[in-house]
C-alpha cells in the first residue's frame, strides 16, 4: 500500500512539472530532460528502486508527448524515445543503489555505534562484579540488561551449573551451551519457529587464551559476529579478573594471618621465656646450695633437663617467628658444613639423644657462604621431621657430600615414607600428609620454613622416597669458590 501511494505521487510529481514546463515555461527537451533526471535522482535517494521506475517512466512518457515531435502523441518507434527511456532507467537503477547502499551503510554505522556503546557499559558493569556473590547470575544478568537481550544462559565450565536471566531463556537448554564449549571458539544461531526474523537464539564458548570458562546463550536482537565475540571476550575477562582479585584476597588473608601468627608466635615465646629462666636458676641454686637425697637429686635433674628442652624449643619458636613466608632475611658468611651438622645435632640432642644416628661425610667438603642461624634453623627442621615421623628404634642418616660441583646435605629416616602424590605438596605451609594428620602432632610448618631458608640461599630442597622405605630429604647448596667473597 505504501509503494502504490508512493507512485501515484511520483506520477503526480511528473505531472505538475510537465505542467510547468511545457505551459507557462515554454521549455524544450533539453531543459525538460534534466529536471525530469534530477527528480528520478531525488525520488531514487529518497523511497527507492520500486518508485524510481514509475518515476522514469511516467518522465519518459512526458517528455516524448511534450517535448519531443511530434507533440502531443506518443511515438515509442523513435530512437530518441529509446535513448530517453534507457538513460532514466539506467539512472534511475544507480541512483536506487548507490541511495540503498548509502542507507544501509549508515543504518549498520548505527547499529555498530549502539553496539559498542552498549559493549562498552557491559565491560564496566563485568569489571564492577561482586566477587563476594555468584558469578554466573551477575553475569547472565549484565548481558541481559546492556545488550537489551530478551534472555542470556550462561554455564559455567567449572562447576557445570547453568544461570538464566528473562522470562524466556527456556529456549536456552543445557545441551546446546554444552555444544558451544565443544564448539571449539565458533558460534552458532537459530531461528525461534513463530519468532521475528530480527530475534534469534545464538550460542557461543567463553573463552580466553586457550582456557574454556563457559558459554553463553543469548536470546533477542541479532549481534554481529564482532559484537558476540566481544560480549564472550569481555565475559572470560571479567571471570579472569574476578578469579585473580578473589586469589589475591586470599593470599593477602593468607600474609597477613602469617604475620599474626608470627607476632603471637614471638609475644608467646618472650613471655614463656622469663619463667622458665626464673625455674631454671632456682633448681640450679637448689642444687648447689643444698643437699639431697639421690632420688632427690634425680627429680631436679629431670626437672633441669626439661627446662633446657623447653628453653631450645622456645629458641626455636622465636626463631621461627622473625622468619616472614617466603622472604627470610639472611645474612652471609663463610662457614663449614660438618661444623653446621655437628651443631645442628647438638642443639636436639634432647630428641635425638634416644635415636641411633649415622653421620658420614666426605674427607674434605669445601665451606659455603651461608647464614649459620638460618640454615641451621632449616637443619633442624629437616632433622625433627625425621625424628617425629620414623620409629624410635630406627636410625636417622645424616650425609654431607659434592655433586657436580655442589654441596649436599641428605637426612634419611625409616618411617613410613611420603607418597609420590604428597612430595610437592609437603612443603606448602601448614601442609599435613594423610597418614600422619591425625597421629603426629604439628603445625606443618617445619618443612615450608626449610624451603624459604634454603631458596634463599640460592638452593634447592626436595624429597625422594628411600631405598628399602622411608623417606630422605636433600638439600643442594652452592659450594663458595676459592676467593669468593659472601
Amino acid at each position: 500500500m505504501v509503494h502504490v501511494l508512493r507512485s501515484a505521487a511520483c506520477v503526480a510529481v511528473i505531472a505538475v512539472m510537465t505542467a510547468c514546463l511545457y505551459a507557462p515555461m515554454h521549455a524544450n527537451a533539453l531543459i525538460a530532460g534534466f529536471a525530469y533526471v534530477l527528480a528520478v535522482l531525488i525520488v531514487a535517494a529518497y523511497w527507492g528502486l520500486a518508485e524510481s521506475l514509475v518515476t522514469s517512466l511516467a518522465a519518459v512518457i512526458g517528455l516524448n508527448v511534450f517535448f519531443i515531435p511530434p507533440l502531443l502523441s506518443i511515438t515509442i518507434a523513435d530512437p530518441q524515445n529509446w535513448v530517453a527511456l534507457f538513460v532514466f532507467m539506467v539512472t534511475a537503477v544507480t541512483a536506487s543503489q548507490l541511495s540503498a547502499q548509502a542507507r544501509k551503510q549508515a543504518a549498520e554505522a548505527r547499529l555498530r555505534r549502539a553496539e559498542v556503546e552498549r559493549l562498552y557499559q557491559l565491560s564496566i558493569s563485568l569489571m564492577l562484579m561482586d566477587t563476594g556473590r555468584e558469578l554466573g547470575p551477575q553475569i547472565a544478568s549484565h548481558v541481559r540488561e546492556r545488550m537489551n537481550m530478551e534472555a542470556i544462559a550462561f554455564r559455567d565450565a567449572a562447576t557445570g551449573a547453568v544461570h538464566l536471566s528473562g522470562a524466556s531463556a527456556d529456549g536456552l537448554d543445557k545441551q546446546a551451551l554444552e555444544d558451544a564449549v565443544a564448539s571449539d571458539r565458533s558460534w552458532s544461531v537459530s531461528r525461534r519457529d513463530g519468532a521475528d526474523a530480527a530475534s534469534e537464539i545464538a550460542f557461543a564458548p567463553v573463552a580466553l587464551g586457550g582456557r574454556i570458562y563457559g558459554s553463553i546463550g543469548m536470546c533477542g536482537p541479532l549481534l554481529s559476529d564482532q559484537a558476540v565475540q566481544a560480549v564472550t571476550n569481555l565475559a572470560a575477562v571479567a571471570l579472569e579478573h574476578a578469579q585473580q582479585q578473589i586469589e589475591f584476597g586470599r593470599l593477602e588473608v593468607a600474609r597477613q594471618g602469617e604475620r599474626l601468627r608470627s607476632m603471637l608466635l614471638d609475644a608467646l615465646a618472650h613471655d614463656f621465656l622469663t619463667p622458665l629462666t626464673a625455674i631454671k636458676s632456682a633448681v640450679s641454686m637448689v642444687r648447689s646450695e643444698y643437699r639431697h637425697e639421690a632420688e632427690e637429686e634425680e627429680f631436679l635433674t629431670v626437672v633441669e633437663e626439661e627446662s633446657d628442652k623447653l628453653g631450645e624449643m622456645i629458641n626455636e619458636i622465636t626463631d621461627m617467628a622473625r622468619i616472614e613466608p617466603g622472604r627470610p632475611r639472611i645474612k652471609l658468611r663463610r662457614i663449614s658444613v660438618s661444623e653446621l651438622i655437628t651443631a645442628s645435632v647438638d642443639r636436639m640432642r634432647h630428641i635425638l639423644s634416644a635415636r641411633a644416628l649415622d653421620v658420614r661425610m666426605e674427607a674434605w667438603l669445601p665451606p659455603i657462604n651461608a647464614d649459620p642461624e638460618m640454615l641451621g634453623i632449616a637443619l633442624r627442621q629437616v632433622l625433627g621431621n625425621a625424628a617425629k615421623f620414623s620409629p624410635p628404634e630406627t636410625p636417622i642418616e645424616i650425609r654431607g657430600y659434592v655433586q657436580e660441583s655442589a654441596l649436599m646435605i641428605s637426612v634419611r629416616d625409616y618411617g613410613p615414607g611420603i607418597p609420590r602424590e604428597e612430595m610437592e605438596r609437603v612443603f606448602d605451609r601448614f601442609y599435613r600428609g594423610k597418614r600422619s594428620k591425625e597421629s603426629v602432632a604439628g603445625t606443618g610448618m617445619g618443612l615450608s620454613i626449610a624451603r624459604d631458608i634454603v631458596q634463599a640461599h640460592n638452593g634447592r630442597i626436595w624429597v625422594e622416597q628411600g631405598a628399602g622405605g622411608g623417606a630422605c630429604i636433600l638439600l643442594r647448596l652452592p659450594a663458595a669458590g676459592k676467593g669468593q667473597e659472601p
